[in-house]
Order: C-alpha cells, then sequence, then structure tokens
C-alpha cells in the first residue's frame, strides 16, 4: 500500500467515526464520553498531515498557517497570567481541522493515487446521505423538529447537516453534470434531491438559501448564462413551495409568511428588549458578535483572551474568562465571534486569509468547469457560518468543507490533478 492511499483510508476511517460517533452515544445512551473519541480522530488527523506537508506550490497556505499559530502563541503571551499551557494546547485542537485538512487533501491530490479519493468520497458520501434519512426521522418522532434534528452529526447538528447535505448532493450532481443539457442533466440525478428530506424536518432556515443556490450555480458563471438562470429561477419556484409545504407542516410556521417578516429577523439575530443576560436565556447571534466588539479593549482586541475559552468544563475546569462571561460564550455561538474572542482581530484575519488562499487556488482552476461555480458555493457557506455557528471547528463538517474546496482548486474535467 502506497503513502497516498494509506492517508486516504485514514482519512475515511477519520470522517466516518466523527460523523457518527455523537448520535450513537447519544441515541443508544451508551455512557462514552465522546470526547475521548475525538481526541483519537484528532490523533490520526495529526499524524496524517504530518505526512501530508511536502505541499507543491503552496507556500502562501502554509505561511497563513504559520502566522495563524503565531498569532495564536502571542494571544496566549498577552493572556499568560490568566491563561495556563495546559488551556492553550486543549484550545489549539478546535482549530486543527481548519489548519490541517486543506494540507492533507491538496497533498493527496498531488500525488499518483488522486484518482482514488474522489472515488472513495463519493462511495462515502452516498452512504451518509442515505443514512441521515433514518436517523433525522428517528429524532425528529422523539424530540419534534428542530435543533435535535441533526441525524448522525447528532442532537445539536442540524446546522451542520443541511450544509454538508446541499454541499454533498452538489458534489454529486457535478460529477456527471453537463450543463448544455441542464434539465436532462438535472433529472438523471433528480433522485440525489431525496437526499434532502432531512433538512425539512429539522426546522434549518438557510436550507432556503441553499436551495436557490444549488441551482442556479448548476450554470456557468459567465453573462451567455443569464437567460438560462432566469429559466432555473422558474424551475426553482415548485420547488420552494414544495419546501414551503413541508416546512409549514413540521414547524407550524410559513416560510414565506412568518420567517422573512422583519420583526422575526431582528429578533432572531438581534434580539429585543426582553434579551436576558444574566445566563437564562442563549444571547442572538448577532448580539454576541457586536457585545463582543465591545467587550474586547486594548490588546485584547488585536489578540483576543485566547484560545482556549470554549473549552473545560468535564475534564478541565473553565478558564477565568468564561467563568466570568459563560452567560455570552454558552448557546449558539457564530464562527466569527469564536475566533475573535479568543485571538482578536489580527487572528481572525489571518483565519479569513487562509479561506481565500484556497478560495483564489480553486478560481483559478481553469480546467475544472465547476470549479468557480463549487468554491462560490462553499465559500457563502463560510460567510454564512461566521454569523450563524461555530461548525468549522467541528472534526466532520470541516473536513467536509474542506475536502470540497480542494477538490474545486485540484481537480479538471479530464480528470487530472491541477499541480499549478
Amino acid at each position: 500500500m502506497n503513502l497516498a492511499k494509506l492517508k486516504i483510508y485514514l482519512i475515511l476511517f477519520l470522517l466516518s467515526v466523527s460523523g457518527s460517533v455523537s448520535f450513537i452515544v447519544g441515541y443508544f445512551h451508551l455512557g462514552i464520553n465522546p470526547s475521548y473519541v475525538y481526541l483519537a480522530m484528532e490523533a490520526i488527523m495529526l499524524f496524517t498531515a504530518f505526512l501530508s506537508f511536502n505541499l507543491r506550490n503552496s507556500s502562501q497556505l502554509i505561511l497563513m498557517i504559520i502566522l495563524f499559530v503565531f498569532v495564536c502563541i502571542l494571544s496566549f503571551y498577552v493572556n499568560r497570567h490568566e491563561l495556563g499551557l495546559l488551556y492553550f494546547v486543549n484550545g489549539l485542537r478546535d482549530f486543527l481541522p481548519y489548519l490541517l485538512f486543506p494540507v492533507i487533501f491538496l497533498n493527496i491530490f498531488q500525488s499518483p493515487a488522486f484518482r482514488s479519493l474522489p472515488k472513495t468520497m463519493e462511495i462515502f458520501l452516498y452512504f451518509f446521505l442515505i443514512f441521515q434519512i433514518p436517523a433525522a426521522f428517528l429524532q425528529f418522532f422523539e424530540s419534534g423538529a428542530g435543533d435535535e434534528v441533526g441525524g448522525t452529526l447528532g442532537s445539536g447538528g442540524s446546522g451542520m447537516l443541511t450544509f454538508t447535505i446541499y454541499l454533498s448532493t452538489y458534489y454529486l450532481m457535478i460529477r456527471d453534470f453537463d450543463h448544455r443539457k441542464y434539465l436532462k442533466s438535472l433529472w438523471k440525478r433528480s433522485y440525489l434531491l431525496l437526499f434532502w428530506i432531512p433538512t425539512f424536518i429539522n426546522e434549518t432556515k438557510i436550507s432556503f438559501l441553499m436551495i436557490i443556490l444549488f441551482f442556479i450555480l448548476l450554470a456557468p458563471l459567465k453573462l451567455s448564462s443569464v437567460f438560462k438562470v432566469t429559466f432555473i429561477a422558474a424551475l426553482i419556484i415548485p420547488v420552494l413551495l414544495l419546501f414551503n409545504n413541508f416546512y409549514s407542516q413540521v414547524t407550524g410556521k410559513d416560510f414565506f409568511t412568518d420567517i422573512f417578516k422583519k420583526e422575526y429577523l431582528e429578533e432572531y439575530l438581534l434580539g429585543n428588549d426582553n434579551v436576558d443576560l444574566s445566563g437564562n436565556m442563549d444571547v442572538p447571534r448577532l448580539m454576541k458578535i457586536r457585545l463582543a466588539l465591545e467587550l474586547q479593549k486594548g490588546d485584547r482586541f488585536i489578540f483576543g483572551n485566547g484560545i482556549g475559552q470554549f473549552k473545560g468544563g468535564s475534564v478541565l475546569a473553565l478558564t477565568s474568562f468564561s467563568t466570568r462571561y459563560n452567560w455570552l460564550l454558552a448557546g449558539s455561538v457564530p464562527m466569527s465571534f469564536f475566533v475573535f474572542i479568543q485571538t482578536g482581530l489580527a487572528g481572525y484575519i489571518v483565519f479569513v486569509l487562509i479561506w481565500l488562499s484556497l478560495f483564489k487556488r480553486a478560481w483559478r482552476n481553469k480546467p475544472f468547469i465547476y470549479a468557480k461555480n463549487f468554491s462560490l458555493f462553499c465559500t457563502i457557506s463560510f460567510v454564512i457560518i461566521q454569523f450563524y455557528n461555530d461548525s468549522l471547528r467541528a472534526l466532520f463538517f470541516c473536513g467536509m468543507l474542506m475536502y470540497f474546496m480542494a477538490f474545486a482548486a485540484s481537480w479538471d474535467n479530464e480528470k487530472k490533478p491541477q499541480l499549478t
């Protein structure tokens, strides 16, 4: 077995376990602490990454990764009197998937075994998507519509599940899609749309936008596609109506008339005058970002409060900062808030630059006709996540998103790797 194939098998094992352990342990009440399983998976990821740093034409990406780690170290130094080394090491685990998965996948795409990775991932994704349907219905019948319907990603994983389903079905669709025969190609793989069912019963509001992006980005990004996009827009209408019907029956809310109300959106994102800041309720997402900007002063605005603020509470105690501000850190956590609180403005800028480095690489991959479309779909998801949840710290979801970006940056229509 060559080294590249070994890495593929390790990644497949890592994704399989991290994408199901929360559901298995939670639903069947096994009494196992999933944290220890994730720790073992992180060890496998570190080992795989150690074998993958001989990247070609990736100096900018590697530089950004090193720079981010350097900012984390500076942040630790600034907060050294309040943050122990153990918290720093434990907190770094949250960023490892984001830092290491791009290196691993790009390295495999530069190896002689590059053809094996998409084939393996395609099979894996079909199994993953199939298992989500019964898992989601089990959770729905037990808990009703809501965050608990996270499929095999477990209770609370509904947002990650929704992003994963739409990006995965798009990936499988474009593997064999002729945009010149849009309807015929869509019909040929229309069975993929059945995998959207879990997103209709988990009350994830972002599904509406993901459906629109899915169909529009199947058309090439060029001026001559304006007519085709107009046609697609008309095609989307019955799909959205079907989604709204499911959503209304499951949640009791009409997506178009209730969810899109200005009052609802303002309360959902910003809260209202009755928001409880004592820790008894989840502070709305955008209010958290606003409070973080007001809270961070001086050096902490630049370098944050140090990584490890969202760890602890089980094996380790909470940090002094997270103990004082647990009312703010608990509950829904937008990714921008998660990074900014810990690494400040400097860390967040580098965090975004790492993504932009991948996006630029994919955008320039001209031999792959869907490189721009797919990387744009992933980037829009990345932007939404900055204000929505902290799913980029999750091993499985971050691994999948980074695979999609590496695929967009490395593949072409002739199934050859793009090394430049």
